[in-house]
């Protein structure tokens, strides 16, 4: 009969694929968001929320929160995939994105009026971060490669 501590590392296995799944779904859903952020704050687009929302005293801009929660989740990535250079690269761009948005946010709660800058490069940083995570999910499920090989099979016949 299998002890207790025979089952524990079964069940640790078995949850490893769920949280890699649901933190790659996160991070896809959430790069999705800031470039849907993206195209509304750089384009004449309609916002479907107020320039500066607030929840209580704290102003919430999604512009600022939608990137640093894709940095949060990009952070993670190497946790949960293993260390490997494209992990690390974004990771670190995932750092520095929740980095400028931290700022960004404390800037913003105790501003007293001016101009705001600094939000437009978490924003820049979020949208670099958008890009790597699709580029990088893309490249990892094979679909670069399967449409490149697809091209040049056309291509040569």
């Amino acid at each position: 009969m299998p002890s207790r501590r025979d089952a524990r590392p079964a069940s640790r296995v078995a949850a490893a694929p769920r949280t890699r799944t649901a933190l790659h779904a996160t991070e896809l859903l959430l790069a999705g968001a800031v470039l849907l952020v993206a195209a509304t704050a750089f384009e004449y687009l309609p916002r479907p929320y107020p320039m500066w929302p607030t929840v209580g005293p704290l102003p919430i801009t999604p512009e600022l929160v939608v990137p640093t929660l894709l940095g949060v989740a990009a952070a993670l990535v190497p946790v949960v995939d293993g260390v490997d250079i494209g992990s690390v690269a974004i990771a670190a761009l995932g750092a520095v994105t929740v980095g400028l948005g931290v700022v960004s946010f404390s800037i913003v709660y105790a501003s007293t009026g001016g101009v705001f800058f600094l939000g437009l490069f978490t924003l820049a940083s979020g949208i670099a971060l958008a890009v790597a995570v699709v580029c990088r999910r893309l490249v990892r499920t094979g679909v670069v490669r399967t449409v490149v090989g697809r091209a040049v099979g056309r291509i040569e016949g």
